[in-house]
């Protein structure tokens, strides 16, 4: 049977560092040892694989539900429709842990919140559970406070987490 892999989300608005806090933490995670996948949450479809003329996206404008790329380098998959976090993360069978970004009003993973302005942490109380925050002021909220470069600290939040 299949171990069940935790995924923790880092969430926040546009330009409020997660994927920059998301590279480092990937990075740290990495140097303990860790094998990292990430799901990146993109709800205005804005995201592109493999477009124009090449074979694969061909099969797919062809009307292919699901349509595969396998490479020496990478593997991709396209498959119609959003789906749901869950059902992607189960397609990682060889890691330790998932980070994402994004999947802010997914009620069923734990977030990291990286704020961006403190008048948006009202929103803080809609996306349960939240298990850190990341920002430079205090909060009153119950979670830990860590700044944008502690990031050591993060991550051993994460393996504490997810044990």
């Amino acid at each position: 049977m299949k171990k069940q892999v935790s995924i923790i989300s880092f969430v926040g608005y546009h330009n409020s560092g997660k994927t920059t806090l998301l590279l480092k933490v990937i990075d740290e995670l990495i140097s303990r040892n860790l094998s990292v996948g990430v799901i990146k949450h993109d709800p205005k479809g804005k995201a592109r694989i493999d477009e124009g003329k090449k074979d694969s996206a061909l099969f797919y404008q062809k009307g292919a539900k699901e349509v595969a790329l396998i490479s020496p380098y990478f593997s991709a998959i396209k498959i119609r429709g959003s789906q749901n976090l869950k059902k992607i993360a189960a397609l990682f069978n060889d890691v330790d842990i998932i980070l994402a970004e994004g999947f802010k009003s997914d009620s069923n993973i734990s977030k990291i919140w990286v704020e961006s302005a403190e008048d948006q942490l009202s929103d803080l109380n809609k996306m349960n559970p939240i298990i850190a925050l990341i920002g430079n002021d205090d909060h009153k909220f119950n979670c830990p406070l860590y700044r944008q470069d502690q990031i050591a600290e993060i991550a051993e939040l994460i393996i504490e987490y997810v044990k």
